[in-house]
Formats: C-alpha cells, structure tokens, sequence
C-alpha cells in the first residue's frame, strides 16, 4: 500500500494578530506569503506553520536534550494535521563557533575530505618535487628482479637484543625457526657460534637466501614479506659478503630519507577531527595570545606617560616601578615615547634581559610578566585582567589552514586542501567542473555533490566567497543563502522549508538564479513557503497567500490564496494591483526634482578586501545609491571604507569630505532595543509632553502623583512587583519559556492608584495601547508629540502601538524607526550629518517603499547626506545619484562601472541600467513564467523514493538499493547480519544529523552526537525519528510516569501554579511583594496604637548572638525580642550559647498616627533588614509573620521557591530523605538511617514510614492543585489516579489569568500522552505504578504510544521490533496502528523478524546470508509474495515452509497419575498479587515450561514477581515451604541456585567483553604465557590482560583509543599511535601463538575462535556453545556496551552453559540443578537464530535444569514441555489462569487466546 504525501491543513490560527485563518500547503509547492507590513507573513509563517512543525519533531527527543534545543512556543491554533517537520532559513547569523566555515555549513568540507583522500598524492616533505607511492611486497620483489637480477642476494631484518644476555638471545632466534646472523659480513649458522664471538646489541637475521631469477619471483615474494613482517615494515638485501643492496620497505617511504610515512584517510583532512586538526591551535587556525596594540595602545606615551597600559592602577603598578629602577641600566629613557625608543630596546623590553633569572634583578620583559600571569590564571581577576590583552592571531604552527602539517604535503594537482579551501568558489567550480570520472564511486560521487553544491553558491550569487571564509564573518543575507543552498544539497524531502526575505542583498540580475534554487527545493518533495515582497520572487510563486487588509490588529486575515494569474485579476489585492500597474504601464517613474551640490566625499586608494586602490567621489546633500551584483564590494565600501574611517578620524587617509559631518551614523536593521523597557513613543522622544499633560490634571495633584511617575522604567507609579515590566517570565525546562502577566498590576505595568488618573478619558495603560495612527490625532494639542507620531505614519508605521517593545519590532522596521530623528529640519548653524543604510526596504511591501523613499528624500531636504545600499529599482530610479560597482563579484567586483544620475545610467550596459531602463516583467515573459508554476505544481505526485548507493557502515558490504516512500518496509535477516546497522546507522543517523544541522551548534551539543554514516550517496531522505528497542525495565525509581514523561509535565505544572502548603499545619504559604506587605500592615493597624513591627535577626540558629545585638544598638534599636521576652540593647549580656534561639528587633511601635508612605518605608526597612521577612505583633498580641518568600504565615518558617526538582523523587533536593526517593526501606539503606527509631523492623522492600511510599520530601507532598468541584490532589495523589481521573481532573482545574498561559502550555502535552495510553489499552495503569512490575508487552506500548502520537507527517520512522512483547493479537493492533501513521504520509522502515509483521508489510529487505563478517548484504528485496515465490532466502523459506514442531520430534512426558510424585512439581498456591487473584500453578521440574497470555495479563508478575521471588527465597533460606500474605510456595530449595538470564548489559565499560564476561580470556592469558618465549621475556598470564599494568599499552592503559578534547565538539576517540589500537605493548605483539598474536586473538569471531582453540576441550565447547547460540559472529574482543539486549541475554545463556560445562569437568557431586527463568529470550532473533536459541535450551533441561520462559512466539511456545496461559486479557481483566498442561491440550483449549495462532504452525499429529 503506497499512500501519497498529504498536505498541511491548518486550521483556526489566531496567534499574535491573525483572526482565526486557515489555510493547506501542499508537498512539492513554492509558497509566496506577502502583504503589507505588520499585516501577519512572518506570525503566520514563522510562529505558526514552522514553530508547530519544529516543535512536534523535537518533541521526539527525550526531556533533557529538549530543554536546550530552540523548541518553539505551541502556537495558538485550533488544529494542524499532517504538520511537517520544519527547517527555518532566517535572515540571522547566529553561528558562534569559530570551527563553522562556509565549508562546514554546506557540508562541502565533509565531501573534500573523501574525495581528496582518494586522489592526493604525498609530496615528500625532504624532496617536495618528488612523489611519493605506496610500496607493498609485490611491488618491491619486482624491483628486485629489476635491480638485482642475476645476483645471489640475502633477505633479512635486523633484530634488537634487548635486556636479554647473548646467550638467551641465540637461544630465542633458534627457538623461533631462525638459523644465520650475520658477523663480520659472513653468515655462520648461529648454533656453531662459539661463545665470546659475537656480543652486539643487535643482530641481521637471515630469512633466506635467494638468486634473483624470474624462476624464483614467488620465493622472493615469500622472503621479503617474511623479513618485512618480523622487520616491522623494515628489512634489507644484502649480498653474499654482507653489502648492502638495497633498503625495502612497505607503505610510503622516502627515497631520500627512509622517513616512513602513512596514508592519511579522510579523517585526516578534516580540521574538526583531532587526527586532522592543528595540535597547536585544536583547528581554529587561530590561537589566542598577548595582542602588542592592547598592551601599548598609543605608542605616542612614554613609559613614565603610561605607555604600558598593563603596568598601570595599583595592582601591577610594581611591575613598572621594576621597569623605571632598571631603565638606567639599560640606558632607556622613560620620557621618550615609546614609537622613537630603538628596536633593539624595545625588543629588550618585550623578552627582557636574556639573562634573567626568577628572583633575579635584571628585567623579566613584558612577556614575561604576562607568562607570570599565566600561572595563576586559577583566579577569576587574573582571567578578567589577561582578556583584556588578548588576541586571536594566526596559528604559527598551521598558518592558519587548520591542518596538521603533514596534512599539507599532500596535494592534487600541487594544491593542497588548504589551497582549494582558499580559492573564490567561482574559482574552485571552474577547477573542478570538467574532470573526467574515474568510474570510481569512491571519487566520483562526492565529487558530483561537491561540484553541485558549489554550483547552488554560485546560482545564488555567492561566488565570491571561499570554503574557508568563517561564518561569523557572513552577514545575515549571506548566512541565510548558504543556509538555503545547504537544505538543497542535503537532499531532505517532505520538510517544510520556511525563508524570510531571501532576496536581501541580492541585486534583481541574480534574483533569477535564486528562484530556481527555491523551485528545485520544492520540486524534490518540500514545502518551500517564503516571506517575500520581490516582484520577481512572486511571479515564480506556484502560489501566493496575501495578508492584510491593514498592518496591526487591523491585518491578520488571508485576503487572497491562489496563483499568480489570479492575484492579477483580484481587485482587493494590494500586490494584485501593484503586479498589475508594474506589468502594463512605464517602468520609468517620474524623475524629480534633484538637488545640486559642490561639496563631495572622496574615496582614494582605498585597498581592503576585493577594493584594490580603489577611487571615487560621491556628492553630499544628496540621496546616493551605491548598487552592483552581490559580492561586488558595496557593504565593504559602505561599512569598512567610509563608516569606519570617518568614525575613526580617517587614520588610513583613504576619505575625504569638503564639509565637516555632526556625526556619521550606520543604521543597520539590528533592533532598536534588547530590552522590552523601550518604545516607539519613548525612541523618537514623543513621551515627555504625554507625562508632563498627565502630571498636570487635578487626579495626579490629588494623589501626589508628578509627571516623573507616569514612568513605567523610574518613579514611584510603576508596579513593584514587576518593577513595570508588566509580566514575568517563566522558565518552563525543555518547554519554551513563557510571559505571564504580572500577578499585580496584570499587565498594566502601573499602580492601581496610578491607573485611576485618566487625560482625555484614557489611563496611562490605555494611552500606551493605542496604535499610532489612534493616538494621532488624539494628541493635537501636544505639537512635539504630534510632530512625531507624524513622521512615524510618514515611515508606515502607524499600525506599532505607543507602548510596544521594540524588541519585538522586524530588522526594517527597527531601521525605519532610527530615521526618525533625522527628518526634521536642521536648526541654522547645525552641522550635517551622513547618514549610511543597508538595504532600508527589507520588509516592505511594494506600496511601503514610496512611502520610504519620500521619507528618505525628507531626510536630505533636512540638510542631511544619505548613502543607501540598494537594488530596489523604485528606490534606484528615485535617488539623486547612483553609484554602482561591479563588473562582478568577489575579485571580479571593487570597480567603480557606474557614477551618476538614474538619467545618466540610460546609455550605459551595466546590470544596475538595465534594471533601470529595461521591462523585464513583459507580458511575454509573465507568461512563460506561469507555464512553468503550472508545471512546477504538477510535476510532484508523490514522494521519490530513498536511494542508497555505497553504505558500508560496520559490517555492510557497499550495499545499495532504493526504498519505497511511504510504505510499510521490513528489514529482516539473522541476527548480527546488519539490519540495525543500514536501518539506524545509516538511515536514521542521516536523515536526523541532516535535520539537525538546522539547529544551533549550542543545541546539537545536548543531542547524541551522530557522525556521518559510512556511505557513498543518500538521496530523498526524510527527517527521521528512531523508535528503537529498549527492554530494560529501568531503576526501581522508574514509573509509568516517567517512562511516558506525563510525570516530567506534571512536576512543571505543579512547580509552577501548585498551591504550597505548610507541612505543619496545612495551610497555604504566602509571598508578597513589599507593596503588598505593607497594604496588608496598614489596614490591620488601620490608625490603632500599639502595634509592633519586628525584623528577624536569628532563626533557629544556636550562639550567645551578642554581636548581632551590639549591631542593633549602633543602628539606633533599644530593644529586642529574644525567644519571645524583649530585652533592652543596652547591657545586653548574652544567650545561653548551647540553645537555639530566634532573636528578632524592635523596628517601629505604631501611636495610629502614621501615615501610609511613612509605614511603606519601615515596611522595607524592616524586610531589608530581616532579609525578606518580618513580624507584625498586634496590639492584642496576634503574631503575623510576612515574606517576600513563600512562608508559613502562622510560624514565620520559609520555604524554598518551587520548582520541578522539589518535586522529583530522583533529586536529592525532591526525594525523601529516608528512603531516597525509593518509597522503600531497603536493607542497603539502613546503614544511613538514624540508629533511633524502630527502622530496624523493617523488612527489605517495606513501605517508607515517612513518606507512606509517596517517595517525596515534605515539601513536595504539600503542594496541591484545586479543581473547580474543589478537589484537591498533591502529587504524589494525583499520580496514584487512573489516567482518565486525572485527565478529567486537570482539565477542571481553578486557575488564574496569570496561571492560565502556564496550563495552557503544559496541559496539551499531558492530555496527548494521556489519550495515548487510553488509544493503546492501558488506561488501567496507574502512573506511580514501577516500570519494573510491566510486561513486556506494556512496556514496549506505552514507549510505542508517546512516540507514535507525535501527529508528524512527511517522516521516515525507523522502528527496531515493535513486536517485542507483544501477543499475536496484541501484535496485530501494533500493525494496524503503523499502518494509520503511514496513512498520514509517513513512511515505515522496520527492523523485524515477527513472520506476521513481515507477512503484511508492502516491501522486504533482507540483509544476510549469515551474520557478522559473513552478513551485511543485500540477499533479498521486493513485495513478501515475490519472496516467498522466489524462495531464494532464509526469510523466503520459513514465509513459506514455516519450522517443524517439536523440532526434536517429541514433548518430554510429564508425571502424571500414581507415578507422579510430590517432589515432581514446584507447586504455587494463593497467589494475590497486582491483578492475579487466588492463582493456583504448578510447574514441572527439569522441564521447559512457557508462561504466555496477552500482554498485560499478568504473566511477569506470576513468574518474575512471584514465583522467581518465592524460589529464591525458599533457596536462601533453605526451606521447602514459603507462606506469605501473597502466595505460598512448595519445593523451592531443591534448585541449588535460580537465576533470571535478564537482557541487561554484561558490562557498560569498553574494558568488559564477551571473553571476560564467559571467564575464556584468563584460561587464553594462562595458554599464552606458557610460550617459551613468553618465559624468556619473564611474562606471567598477568601481563596478557589489558585492564592492568604489565604488558597493556600504557598510552591508551589498553583501550586501544585515546580519548581527545575538541573545542565546541565532542570528545572523539582516536586510535592509539603507541599500540595502533592492538591495546598491548609491542613485545607482546611479537609473542605469536599457533601464528596468532594476542590482539589478532581478541580480534577473532567465535567461530574462528570454535577452529582454533579445538584442542582444548572447555575453550572449544564454550565457543561451540556461542556458535548455537547464534552469537558465532561477535569477537572475543569486542566491548560489552555494543551488543544489544538480545545478544547480552544469549551471551548469559551460553555462559550458564559453560558453567556447566565447567561443573561437569570438575565432576561436582551436587545433585541439585538450577531454577532458570528468561523473558522475551526470542528478541532480536530471525527464525534460523530461534532455532538455535530452541537448542539450547532444550539443552538445559536435559542436563536436569527447570527452565520456565515467559514468551509470545508461538514457535518457541510450540516446543514446550509444559504451558501456562495466563489472561483473558490485559490489567484488571486478566490475572487468570486459561490454561495449565501440554501443548496437546492448549490446542484443545477453548478458552486459550494463543491456540488460534499455535495452530498455524504445529501440523495436526
């Protein structure tokens, strides 16, 4: 089934400003959104279709990587089906990491690196003419019979002594097959050496003896590969009288030198990888040292003026004191500024005295101070003092390329890497686009994708770049075409594209270029929707949604949604109308009057970047236009020629002007504001007359308010508690942040009082909330703020409101507003000013720009000069004068090639004039461009499929094939074949890195780090999410909740609108503000005497405290309150030192007749005093304690501010303190736990007395939420509830305004997941319930529910047996719901060996045949029916044939009638236990017994959680009858030990391995260290282990890699150079073993390991075993944390059997047989591995063990002695037993839910 991709629908929008608007987008679309500004594009782009696409695909990723990742806010919107994850591609340069080049952000770098390992050639480092190659055996035994033909020639390698003595050394060369050294340029047989004759240090061992003759070319091969091997690479042909003939070597070698070198594979080409990158600068090609013009910033000063800018102040004021003792010894004269002091003395002062000593009297130079420094930067000031003169420079080491430097010998066609990353990507392109293909995919393909994506840099013209260029240094426009060019080379499909302008420093001629970039996007299967205004960009549009009708609250409304054609024809469409007045009438707008002017600004020898001594004149007094392709160098001129020499006094001389400017200002669209405190009103400085108009009505005079109060930023009307902010923010963890309105004031920013004053009917809230154009002419009467308003209407900004932060205002519009100020007339007498604009009609809408371009021809009539970076043509075509630069870009750019009027441009042929002067927008080319929208909109039915060409990640054998989209895909084949290697490793890993490179470098260090997979070429990949196999039942800590996160949102929802009670009496905290405190304080003294207000000195704290009271007596305090009795200050003697006391001072004793401000002020007073508390003693004598924090209200006791980890039981700071969070005492607790009390009564696993098993501290189980029926739940309660009760609950609960934006952040998440569980039938599950007490089959469906309900469209899901722990019939639900997310456009990538999953899916991909090395590749592909039809497969076979039951041909019998007798039967009675009610079993000794029933039914907890349990207590406690309030349990001590082969990890370290987990390694250690040679070196088996010192390689301590820190990216592990990753020291390495060495034995499969350790008996059975058990293909080395959870169970198997074995060898004489329990043993194995699963267990049972298996797979069930069924169903409904007895009579079982599916595969007998 093939189902196509389906459209966004959008439903009910009503964020920010729009009104309820809905809209579908459909794949394969190029979306325009356009309209007039402030209408809504970007709300409804940005923070609704992309912020919800973004925020459901990072959703998959777990709580913690969440909460650093930029997760948008949940838009407010009715509905969104089918949303796709989205990519925004903004106007921002938000890199930060100097590692990021041009090259990294288009993944470029990633391609070069493969392709130039391949094609580099080494140039030798000594010789740089000569090339070196690769010499192997052949190679060089082919030399010889060249070179040395016809000689007789002696083969050899020299051999070093060592710390053995001559004799032992002899000795060892004959143990070891040698026969000849040489002496004295003869060649004795070492046996008749005569003692004394030879004695040196090392030896040539003869290998052979050989006459260089064609005959003998073999023997020659022979004996240079033997002398090179034992020569490690190195040996010699000498001739019969000892001469040296000739030096052979492999690998790479210099023929001058000898020097060896190694290939270098792409690792090492890569300046973010340590095998690559500069050791001295870690590949940032800057290092960071002590910057000269820092230290001496004016070289004009002298030495005693302060030329050393760091000797001056008082700290290191010494340092010039040394400095001016010592001048006259060195005959330096302080008074001479520092530029005329000699060379030769400066130097001196820098290095200083090269005699110098530490503790010397000589100068220690400038440099030395600071290496002093150095050493003590462990301090914070130092660090503070050292940036200060701090610098990047150029590495010295790498010079800047980033490389090693032997990295840059190698070179293509003389260039090196650096060489190419330093060329002008036109260049480059040109380099590389016509060489010829090699037909070597290795060279080929990432060259097509490196000549492709530089082709995308150049069609959006950014040519003039280069790879290495940092990205740091792009502007936002560059920044976001890159962006844009690398979202089409990474190939993603079906994602949502968002762009923001992109057009933005692009001149019109390359705009075309741009289009076809946005239509190839979307033509690949992606929604590309772009904010835009450019006429060209629209008319490419397959559709255009227009916003309007007005900006504001007006706007928000869609008020056209079609094609080009019809937005031609529609009346109310503002860009209809322009489109249509652009394509019919004169391009040619009226030329109007210009001034004149003979004043200029002169530009000469200007040399930076591509401006090469660069000239022009410019007139001032005018409105100039600097214009010209991008790349051609306007923003250098604009910003680094003219704004920074005449911001800095012109020091290069390179400009001129003929006036004097007032100022030179550059108005970037960077915001006005960072903070919200700022406004339109208060910028453009229209505010000040509003306050003064307020401040002067009768209210404010009455209430003593001034005009410095109507002030939300300063004076006494703004709100205290938001200090006028008018909100607070709240961190919401790995949810978006949120503002919520000031509990206070409730948003108003101001004071009740404040807000009851009114001027022209409004507050001064009101006035803030109205728009511009209402306040206009509201203000009539106030002409300066009049004169304002006006000027911001003039801008088009009429629709910002008075009050509205302006960093909330767009870049243009930030920009519009800094012109404000620049359009009134100058006063007479006042200085011009040059004004300098990049780009000011970004943002606006067609009609927008005339109303700027008369705003900016204000600015000049103003006397103002205005320079404008612009390709607008309307502006163009309206200025005073253009220049323009060009002809190209990059180094074909920087020339002056137009200078004049718009007018004067007519006769010129440069792309400004034809802009000008040319109708691009013809009635013909309209045409044509709508034909091929038309086209673009057809040509996408359905999604392309995913091509792989080349995986050979691990064990995969260079597979490729194409995948169906959007289908239901199995990948299956034996286990260890590479099914999860192509599925996850590759597929998921791409499809997710490529995603993530969208995401900002700070967030992609929280996520997992996945490396670029192994693999040639993916094309029409998806973002990916992995739902992959987890099996592991967590901690005891770990429950429903956690698992399904639900109860990480409650802890947030609780932490931040939970209502904190005192663990005392119960009654709420509370916490105020000090303007509430002292409302409070003044309406219960309300004008009565007597009462006393206190701040707390001590609390609870023990001391005599008489310094705290002397304290008090010097401010002024003559009493105070200790342990409640008031004491004078005066002779205050002191506390009993040994108590606790509370101790709190006298403030204030009220007579009633104080006034409100006066008791304001005491209030603060007191808090500040009584750090945020104090007391109010009534004149009854009723105490009152208040706080700023949440406090109890009746004892005064504080509590800590609320937030989620007070809430969790796996915090320190959340979790009982008694049982740790675990609701249980358990024994290894009690340790802790005070020695008082009776916790020594408890049982291990008892409820904690403490916190009656809710596990939280006192303070997390006294929160509480209400609902409207006035219940109220804490935690802990809530999460004891069934799901459908709390849901029921939260969403009746009683809340705020203020809290109503934090439910309403929190609450959709917990409702998903909760309707999750109900859509996958585990409603009956309560959420405190521990994971560790689940099925296997609601453990896999509730990680399958949260995953599979993220409501995405357009991903690929990568799902690693969803099958697991699953009941035939369970399973079949599971299927339908995958193949409903396929139904909403996603596609399936299944890793599988369930037959039934298989059977139903639409395609098969089978790795194989076998597993390991002998697996990873393509066996099989196509629809099951071909399959099965072909029959070529192991998959196809059992499809078609199925396994024979039982595959020994008979059920072992069972005791039965008279025979059967009591010992027979492990017997289980009363079982009462979760959901299993009064259960009766009995299990059958030396038996295999299947537990099986639907998931959920009950089946671990009868056989895990009692019978297992039972057993091991009967066994421990040696007695055959165990009774409890649960079960009773008989014969349990006849088993010698019960074991539960888990799937848990062997090991989570890399020195853990399968041969130490199956204890073979120390019996191979023992085998080796037996060596002769091995007794010669003195080696014992100790020294063979690489987890201790001895023989382990001690540079990696026997890791075989070492760990290296990159900067900015993750630790990478680098292969050992000491030990090449062989983890042993070389000695060692020597020692050979039947020609195995002891890594090349770590290094062996188990089956390889089955053929060569044959003749021992126990290390053969061992690996005989593992070979059954279907594990052959794993290494004796390989480390423990790679295995998954099948291969770790199967690994404990095969280790109980060698026990066994081990026992048997021992011949123990104990009877007794062990208890075996394993759950879900078939996970992860194909059909074939079953079957030798099957094996091994029967073998179990034969050796006389019980083993008792809780499983779903109805071949394994088959093959059972004995079975027990527990259900009917899952939860409450199940606990029964169905079934007890053989398979026989299971068959016949009426009532059994698993006889329908066993009958499939047991023939009738």
């Amino acid at each position: 089934m093939k189902t196509k991709s389906q459209p966004i629908i959008l439903k009910g929008a009503r964020q920010n400003n729009l009104k309820g608007i809905g809209l579908s987008l459909f794949p394969g679309e190029f979306t325009v959104i356009t309209g007039l500004s402030g209408t809504g594009k970007s709300t409804l782009l940005f923070d609704v279709l992309h912020a919800e696409g973004q925020r459901r695909y990072v959703e998959t990723f777990s709580p913690y990587v969440r909460q650093f990742m930029e997760s948008l806010p949940r838009p407010q919107i009715e509905s969104m089906t089918n949303a796709r994850p989205s990519i925004a591609v903004e106007q921002k340069n938000s890199v930060r990491n100097s590692r990021s080049t041009v090259g990294t952000m288009t993944e470029l770098c990633d391609y070069f690196k493969v392709w130039f390992s391949q094609v580099a050639k080494l140039h030798d480092p000594d010789n740089p003419n000569e090339i070196l190659s690769e010499e192997n055996t052949s190679t060089q035994a082919r030399t010889c019979l060249k070179e040395l033909i016809d000689q007789t020639v002696v083969f050899g390698f020299w051999m070093n002594r060592g710390n053995l003595n001559v004799t032992d050394f002899l000795h060892f060369l004959i143990t070891a097959g040698h026969s000849r050294i040489m002496i004295n340029g003869q060649f004795p047989r070492i046996e008749d050496l005569a003692e004394g004759t030879w004695g040196e240090t090392s030896a040539f061992v003869v290998v052979d003896q050989v006459r260089v003759k064609q005959k003998n070319l073999s023997r020659i091969s022979d004996a240079i590969n033997l002398s090179l091997e034992l020569g490690k690479g190195l040996s010699e042909a000498r001739s019969q009288n000892g001469h040296l003939l000739k030096n052979l070597h492999v690998g790479l070698r210099s023929f001058k030198t000898g020097k060896q070198y190694t290939k270098l594979g792409p690792s090492s080409f890569s300046f973010n990888s340590p095998v690559g990158a500069c050791p001295n600068c870690k590949g940032f090609g800057k290092v960071i040292e002590i910057n000269p013009h820092l230290v001496i910033p004016d070289a004009s000063l002298s030495i005693n003026q302060g030329a050393i800018k760091p000797f001056e102040g008082k700290v290191y004021s010494n340092c010039l004191q040394d400095l001016l003792r010592l001048c006259g010894h060195y005959k330096i004269n302080p008074d001479q500024p520092w530029k005329k002091i000699s060379a030769k003395k400066r130097t001196l002062l820098w290095d200083g005295d090269p005699q110098y000593k530490e503790d010397g009297d000589l100068w220690y130079g400038i440099n030395g101070f600071f290496k002093w420094l150095e050493k003590k930067t462990y301090k914070m000031h130092v660090r503070v003092f050292l940036s200060k003169y701090r610098g990047y420079f150029e590495c010295p080491e790498c010079k800047g390329s980033r490389f090693k430097r032997e990295t840059e010998f190698w070179r293509w066609n003389g260039l090196s890497l650096s060489d190419l990353y330093s060329m002008p990507l036109s260049d480059l392109y040109n380099l590389l686009e016509n060489i010829q293909s090699t037909q070597n995919p290795k060279i080929d393909l990432p060259l097509d994708a490196i000549r492709t994506r530089l082709g995308y840099l150049r069609d959006v013209g950014l040519e003039y770049l280069n790879l290495n260029r940092s990205s740091r240094s792009l502007s936002g426009g560059e920044t976001q075409r890159i962006n844009l060019t690398a979202c089409l080379g990474a190939g993603l499909t079906d994602t949502l594209f968002a762009l923001d302008e992109p057009t933005i420093g692009l001149h019109s001629q390359d705009i075309g270029r741009l289009v076809k970039i946005l239509r190839d996007l979307a033509s690949s299967g992606n929604m590309v929707c772009v904010v835009e205004h450019d006429e060209q960009v629209i008319r490419a549009a397959d559709r255009v949604i227009e916003m309007g009708p007005q900006p504001g609250i007006a706007g928000g409304e869609i008020i056209f949604n079609g094609s080009v054609k019809e937005i031609l024809r529609a009346k109310k469409s503002p860009t209809g109308q322009w489109l249509t007045k652009i394509s019919t009438q004169s391009v040619e707008l009226p030329d109007p009057p210009r001034p004149t002017s003979s004043n200029n600004l002169e530009i000469q020898n200007a040399t930076i970047h591509n401006l090469k001594n660069f000239e022009a004149k410019i007139p001032l007094g005018m409105f100039t236009c600097i214009s010209g392709l991008s790349g051609s160098g306007k923003s250098t001129l604009l910003h680094d020629v003219i704004y920074e020499e005449l911001a800095t006094g012109s020091p290069k001389g390179w400009v001129k002007t003929d006036i004097p400017f007032a100022d030179v200002i550059l108005i970037d669209q960077s915001t006005v504001a960072k903070s919200p405190r700022s406004n339109p009103v208060l910028f453009v400085d229209a505010w000040n007359p509003i306050k003064e108009a307020f401040g002067r009505t009768d209210q404010a005079k009455a209430s003593g308010f001034y005009a410095v109060d109507f002030s939300f930023n300063s004076g006494n009307g703004r709100c205290d508690a938001c200090s006028g902010l008018g909100y607070e923010t709240v961190e919401m963890q790995f949810l978006p942040d949120i503002s919520v309105p000031c509990s206070l004031c409730n948003g108003a920013r101001f004071k009740e009082e404040l807000l009851e004053i009114h001027l022209d009917g409004l507050n001064v809230a009101d006035t803030l909330n109205l728009t511009v154009s209402e306040a206009l002419p509201r203000f009539t009467n106030l002409p300066k703020t009049h004169k304002k308003l006006s000027l911001l209407i003039d801008l088009g900004l009429g629709y910002l409101k008075l009050g509205q932060p302006l960093n909330t205002l767009s870049g243009g519009e930030s920009q519009r507003l800094k012109l404000v100020k620049f359009m009134s007339p100058m006063n007479a007498g006042n200085k011009s000013t040059l004004i300098l604009l990049d780009e000011p009609t970004t943002g606006l809408h067609l009609s927008d720009v005339q109303q700027l371009i008369n705003c900016l021809r204000k600015i000049t009539q103003s006397g103002n000069s205005l320079l404008v970076i612009e390709h607008h043509s309307m502006v163009l075509q309206q200025s005073d004068w253009i220049l323009e630069l060009g002809p190209g870009a990059g180094k074909l750019g920087g020339k002056v090639i137009a200078n004049g009027t718009p007018s004067s441009l007519q006769s010129l042929n440069t792309p400004t004039s034809r802009l000008l002067h040319s109708s691009p927008n013809s009635v013909a080319c309209l045409q044509s461009q709508m034909a091929m929208n038309q086209k673009g909109i057809s040509k996408f039915e359905t999604k392309k499929d995913l091509e792989i060409i080349g995986a050979h990640e691990n064990n995969l054998k260079n597979i490729s094939i194409s995948i169906p989209s959007n289908q239901f895909v199995v990948v299956t084949g034996p286990s260890g074949s590479g099914k999860s290697s192509l599925a996850f490793d590759v597929i998921f890993a791409e499809g997710q890195r490529r995603f993530m490179e969208s995401m900002s470098s700070y967030a992609r260090q929280f996520v997992e780090q996945i490396g670029r997979p192994k693999v040639d070429l993916i094309n029409g990949i998806s973002p990916t999410v992995a739902i992959e196999q987890r099996i592991h039942r967590g901690s005891k800590k770990s429950t429903v909740g956690s698992i399904t996160e639900i109860a990480q949102y409650l802890r947030l929802l609780y932490a931040k609108i939970g209502i904190q009670c005192s663990p005392v009496n119960g009654t709420p905290l509370i916490a105020s503000t000090p303007q509430q405190i002292s409302r409070k304080i003044v309406s219960k003294i309300n004008g009565t005497s007597g009462a006393q207000l206190f701040a707390p000195l001590v609390t609870n704290r023990k001391g005599h405290h008489k310094p705290l009271i002397n304290w008090a007596k010097e401010q002024g305090f003559p009493f105070v309150r200790c342990d409640g009795e008031f004491l004078s200050t005066d002779n205050f003697k002191g506390l009993d030192r040994y108590r606790i006391h509370n101790v709190e001072v006298l403030v204030k004793e009220f007579d009633g007749n104080q006034k409100p401000r006066v008791i304001e002020d005491l209030v603060k007073y007191a808090l500040d005093i009584g750090k945020g508390r104090c007391l109010l003693i009534s004149s009854k004598g009723e105490n009152e304690w208040f706080s700023l924090r949440k406090s109890d209200p009746s004892t005064g006791v504080a509590y800590p501010d609320l937030e989620p980890s007070l809430l969790s039981w796996n915090s320190p700071r959340g979790w009982c303190l008694s049982c740790k969070g675990y609701g249980k005492i358990y024994d290894w607790m009690k340790e802790e736990l005070p020695a008082s009390g009776d916790w020594w009564k408890l049982v291990d696993g008892d409820i904690c007395p403490d916190c009656k098993g809710e596990r939280l501290s006192e303070i997390g189980r006294n929160v509480f939420l209400t609902s409207r029926k006035k219940q109220s739940y804490s935690l802990p309660k809530l999460l004891s509830l069934p799901p459908g009760e709390i849901k029921d609950f939260l969403n009746d609960l009683m809340v705020n305004n203020q809290n109503k934006a934090i439910l309403d952040a929190v609450l959709p998440d917990i409702n998903d997941r909760l309707s999750f569980m109900k859509n996958v039938g585990l409603e009956y599950l309560s959420l405190d319930r521990e994971t560790a007490s689940l099925s296997g089959g609601e453990s896999q469906r509730i990680r399958l529910a949260g995953q599979l309900g993220s409501n995405l469209s357009g991903v690929l899901y990568v799902l690693d047996e969803p099958s697991i722990g699953l009941h035939p019939s369970d399973n079949q639900k599971l299927i339908d719901s995958l193949r409903k997310l396929q139904e909403k456009g996603n596609s399936l990538l299944v890793v599988e060996h369930d037959m039934e999953t298989i059977l139903q899916s639409d395609y098969i991909i089978e790795i194989g045949p076998k597993a390991g090395e002998n697996g990873g590749r393509l066996v099989e592909k196509g629809k099951p029916d071909q399959l099965i039809k072909r029959g070529r497969s192991q998959t196809a076979m059992y499809l078609s044939k199925g396994m024979k039951h039982p595959v020994r041909g008979f059920w072992r019998k069972l005791p039965s009638g008279k025979h059967e007798k009591q010992n027979q039967f492990l017997e289980v009675s009363k079982v009462n236990f979760r959901n299993l009610k009064n259960v009766d079993i009995k299990i059958p000794l030396s038996k295999l017994t299947v537990c099986c029933g639907v998931s959920g039914a009950g089946k671990s907890s009868l056989i895990r959680g009692i019978v297992f349990q039972g057993v091991e207590k009967s066994i421990r406690e040696n007695s055959n009858k165990i009774q409890s309030n649960q079960f009773n349990l008989l014969h349990g001590n006849l088993f010698r030990k019960a074991i539960e082969v888990s799937q848990s990890p062997i090991g989570k370290t890399s020195r853990s391995t399968p041969a130490t987990y199956l204890g073979v390694w120390s019996r191979i250690r023992e085998l080796i260290a037996n060596l002769p040679e091995a007794k010669a070196l003195g080696l014992s088996s100790g020294d063979f282990s690489f987890n201790v010192q001895g023989g382990r390689c001690e540079s990696c301590k026997g890791a075989g890699v070492i760990k290296v820190e990159m900067n900015f990216l993750p630790d990478s592990y680098i292969r050992c150079e000491q030990c090449l990753g062989k983890r042993y020291k070389d000695e060692l390495i020597q020692l050979r073993w039947h020609g195995k060495n002891i890594a090349e034995i770590l290094e062996m499969t188990f089956e390889e390991a089955e053929v060569f350790f044959q003749f021992d008996e126990v290390l053969h059975k061992t690996f005989s075993l593992m070979t059954q058990t279907g594990l052959g293909y794993l290494k004796l080395g390989q480390t423990s944390p790679t295995l998954s959870g099948g291969e770790a169970q199967r690994l404990k198997l095969a280790s109980e059997l060698a026990n066994g074995l081990e026992l048997k060898s021992r011949k123990s004489t104990n009877s007794k047989k062990n208890f075996y329990v394993l759950e879900e043993p078939t996970i992860g194995l194909h059909p074939q591995d079953c079957q030798k699963l099957t094996h091994l267990l029967h073998e179990l049972v034969d050796d006389g063990h019980t083993v008792v298996v809780i499983e779903h797979d109805v071949d394994l069930i088959a093959e059972a002695d004995y079975v027990i069924e527990v259900g009917p169903k899952g939860g409450l409904s199940g606990g029964r037993i169905l079934h007890e007895g053989t398979i026989e009579s299971l068959l016949r079982n009426s009532k059994s839910q698993t006889a329908h599916y066993l009958k499939k595969v047991i023939s009738p007998s």
